[in-house]
């Protein structure tokens, strides 16, 4: 098993044996990968079956034809996937690219949806049972800069998360640091609970990623590559015995038909 994989798991086992022992040891989380960008096409929605696409924005005094994303192939961690992965063309990145024409509190969201250019549609991610972790790799170049989460209840609600590395040796968010790293976010339990008679219905969705760079660092051009982003949860509600009468198709086929 390679190094990043190893350590990959064991994270996910210690954080497991927690919820367990939080949960009288009444079902074991799964670990569900949510985008590779290996490439174009690389991940799907789980409700409408379309692709995943990615839009960057920029805040205010963005530098003309900036921000750029590119999809980057035959690039990955070395941490996750060793040096001489089985398939390593069919590996790849998500690159970033921003500049501004000044220093501040400089803001550059990397956006899903649905579509392309003047036709892409921003769509937040629905993310299966309740999530307890978010794990995902980002390659920095040392500028002082931080990323956070941004998640959408199904009340509609936005919560903001940072996440932090496995070392902590930095502040939250922070990606001022060189190649690599992996980093996660715990999910608090109280977060964007589902109704219990509406268990289909994801109780997070991913909106957006947001990178903001710190006023004293220099922000003319730079770069952010990203891999793999998974997630730690528990879908028990997702399965039981009588679910498809929770399903907003079958309820209307038997409450409906007096309409």
């Amino acid at each position: 098993m390679k190094r990043g994989s190893l350590l990959s798991v064991v994270f996910l086992l210690i954080f497991a044996a927690g919820v367990l022992g939080a949960q009288n040891m009444r079902v074991l989380p799964e670990s569900l990968v949510v985008e590779t960008w290996d490439g174009e096409d690389s991940a799907f929605f789980s409700d409408s079956g379309e692709p995943i696409k990615w839009d960057v924005r920029g805040s205010r005094f963005t530098a003309e034809e900036y921000p750029q994303v590119v999809n980057v192939s035959g690039e990955w961690p070395v941490d996750l996937f060793g040096h001489k992965p089985d398939a390593p063309d069919s590996l790849g990145i998500l690159g970033i690219r921003g500049a501004y024409e000044r220093q501040g509190y400089n803001q550059l969201e990397l956006v899903p949806g649905t579509g392309s250019g003047d036709s892409f549609i921003p769509k937040a991610i629905p993310l299966p049972g309740r999530v307890q972790a978010v794990d995902f790799w980002v390659w920095g170049a040392n500028y002082n800069y931080y990323v956070e989460f941004h998640f959408r209840d199904f009340k509609g609600m936005t919560h903001v998360f940072s996440p932090i590395r496995s070392d902590q040796r930095q502040e939250a968010g922070s990606i001022k640091f060189l190649g690599w790293k992996n980093m996660y976010i715990r999910i608090p339990s109280n977060i964007g609970l589902a109704e219990n008679n509406r268990a289909e219905v994801p109780n997070l969705s991913l909106a957006k990623i947001v990178f903001t760079t710190h006023p004293e660092e220099v922000v003319d051009d730079f770069y952010v590559y990203l891999d793999h982003l998974r997630i730690l949860t528990d879908s028990r509600k997702m399965f039981y015995d009588g679910f498809d009468l929770s399903s907003p198709q079958r309820v209307d086929e038997i409450w409906g038909m007096g309409e």
